[in-house]
């Protein structure tokens, strides 16, 4: 391993991720190479959860911590709204429908995994939507060519799996739309992020289903902290185990 004495400031991006288990181990290789005695290091995130954080006060010098609005919630420039449909097919129904009321794009589509994406592109596809799909099975020029695609235009809906959620800046989406429910509030905030941004305004929609109120408390919270009118009945839920 190679010892950097000369490098001063460390500064993690999405430093949540970077301290999970998947990329501890190179953070950690990271950190002892960069031997300088006043190195500064600096973790950036929109969410840092309270076990990440522990760990990363065993490692930091006399810690600051800034929190730019309010912890584990979204920009008031998102407008957030969650929709019942009942099951999986109500899901593609509902997507269905609304693609008929008009969709302005840029518009993102977050799925639970590679196989779900691939599902509903061929779906999209079926109904003659402008569409791509991206996710870690394809090749980087391949993503690079689709994220490109859609930047300039090209692609109007773009579905994608969690990949997509963290370190990827698109200017103008004005649609995310979560058609798999989010397993954390983490994974939440960072895919309704995408829109919102710079200032601008956005909207995010959230399918549920059944089998998705274990985590709806969860996410219901998120809306009203950042301002967001949510049902009565969702605020009295039990909070999950």
């Amino acid at each position: 391993m190679t010892v950097v004495y000369s490098v001063r400031h460390l500064i993690l991006d999405e430093a949540d991720k970077l301290l999970e288990q998947g990329f501890l181990e190179q953070t950690d290789e990271i950190f002892a190479a960069c031997s300088h005695p006043s190195l500064q290091k600096s973790l950036f995130s929109a969410t840092l959860p309270s076990g990440v954080e522990a760990l990363a006060n065993t490692f930091m010098r006399s810690p600051i911590r800034i929190v730019i609005g309010s912890k584990n919630a979204a920009t008031e420039t998102i407008n957030q709204k969650l929709i019942y449909c009942g099951s999986e097919e109500g899901k593609l129904i509902a997507i269905r429908q609304q693609i008929q009321k008009g969709l302005k794009p840029p518009v993102l589509i977050f799925v639970q995994s590679i196989e779900r994406a691939k599902e509903l592109f061929h779906e999209l596809i079926y109904d003659g939507i402008n569409v791509d799909v991206i996710h870690s099975e394809r090749t980087k020029a391949q993503r690079d060519k689709i994220v490109e695609s859609f930047r300039q235009g090209k692609v109007w809906v773009l579905i994608a799996t969690e990949l997509m959620a963290r370190g990827v800046d698109f200017k103008g989406v004005n649609l995310v739309i979560n058609y798999d429910f989010p397993q954390t509030v983490q994974s939440y905030i960072h895919r309704i992020g995408r829109t919102g941004r710079a200032g601008r305004s956005g909207d995010a929609i959230t399918y549920f289903t059944n089998e998705d109120q274990t985590y709806l408390k969860s996410i219901v919270n998120v809306m009203r902290e950042s301002g967001c009118e949510v049902e009565e009945w969702m605020l009295e839920m039990k909070k999950p185990r």
